[in-house]
């Protein structure tokens, strides 16, 4: 598809953090059941990968040398001021945020050492609202996403070495046997698993690598997983739903009654494609418009980072994010057409 050919889309930003950040790094981002953007700040230097050779590629680390400064940073709307929890020092390397009940925060690192069947690396803080450490959690290496519901469970998706096994997992026997193996896991606040994904039961091939996730309410959640990269709807009490995509390689979606809204492809990361739920059949996809997004000076939105809760998608660039809701985009196109 040509540039000409596409919908630009005015879609402005929803926060500037750099003051927020002041200098230090931006180490996480999530969305809440809230729909609120959540971010994790580091004081310091980031000591999360670590280099065996020169010449060899460098590995996640799962742990610093020495403990590190962690803010969490909570934005709710244009222009206001975030809210701001400061937490004890901690040598978990983190990569993903989440708020619970009753103020607490969840914290999670992407990746977990296998020790043995009675010591697993943990790989999740809970914080009290007053930044103190409630209790720790293992949900498992090869973490792709983690999307909290209301209610403060945890579902947990993972990537090819969270399936497949690595760090110790996955060496054949039952006590390595990797947490993510099924690509995707549901917890609940304390970390103990609920259920885990069935792919026989819902009609697909098995996650092998669980590319977006997006956890609409607390009875519904959407997810889209590599090789065939279907999207599969669950809704507690409900038989799953299941769509064939023309998209390959999104990292990101936005859903709604009526539309889905996929973010970035292997052949275009800053494009947007839009779909009708019900197409030609109850299982298909109808196009319903490809855009690029650009924000009030006519600078195109080339995210980093996009993440989809519910009928939002956010997606960041350097310090900035924004976000755009199904509602907005729909009545766009109808506009249009």
């Amino acid at each position: 598809m040509t540039e000409r050919e596409l919908t630009h889309l005015e879609v402005p930003c929803f926060v500037d953090f750099a003051e927020a950040l002041s200098g230090r790094e931006l180490m996480a981002q999530g969305v809440g059941p809230d729909f609120d953007l959540w971010l994790l700040a580091l004081e310091g230097e980031r000591d999360d990968r670590e280099q065996v050779a020169p010449d060899l590629p460098s590995f996640a680390k799962s742990l610093a040398d020495a403990p590190q400064t962690y803010e969490v940073l909570r934005f709710s709307a244009p222009g206001a001021p975030p809210q701001c929890v400061r937490l004890p020092p901690n040598r978990r390397n983190f990569h993903f945020v989440q708020p619970l009940p009753d103020g607490e925060l969840l914290l999670v690192g992407g990746r977990c050492r296998y020790l043995d069947k009675d010591a697993h690396e943990r790989n999740a803080v809970v914080f009290s609202r007053d930044g103190r450490v409630s209790r720790e959690l293992t949900l498992g290496d090869g973490i792709q996403d983690v999307q909290a519901t209301a209610d403060g469970r945890l579902w947990v998706s993972y990537f090819d070495e969270g399936v497949l096994g690595n760090r110790g997992w996955g060496r054949g026997d039952i006590d390595s046997e990797p947490i993510g193996r099924s690509g995707l896991v549901l917890f609940d606040a304390r970390g103990q698993r609920l259920s885990e994904y069935d792919a026989r039961a819902v009609g697909t091939d098995v996650i092998v690598d669980c590319y977006a996730l997006n956890v609409a309410a607390n009875d519904e959640m959407w997810l889209y997983f590599y090789t065939d990269f279907p999207l599969v709807r669950l809704r507690e009490g409900g038989r799953p739903a299941v769509w064939k995509t023309p998209v390959a390689g999104a990292s990101a979606l936005a859903v709604g009654a009526t539309h889905v809204l996929f973010g970035g492809s292997y052949s275009a990361r800053s494009t947007f494609e839009l779909f009708a739920l019900h197409g030609g059949g109850k299982d298909t996809l109808a196009p319903a418009g490809t855009f690029v997004f650009v924000d009030p000076d006519g600078t195109r939105w080339q995210p980093t980072w996009m993440c989809g809760r519910g009928p939002w998608l956010y997606g960041g660039e350097g310090t900035r994010a924004f976000r755009i809701d199904l509602d907005t985009l729909v009545a766009a196109t109808r506009v249009w057409h």
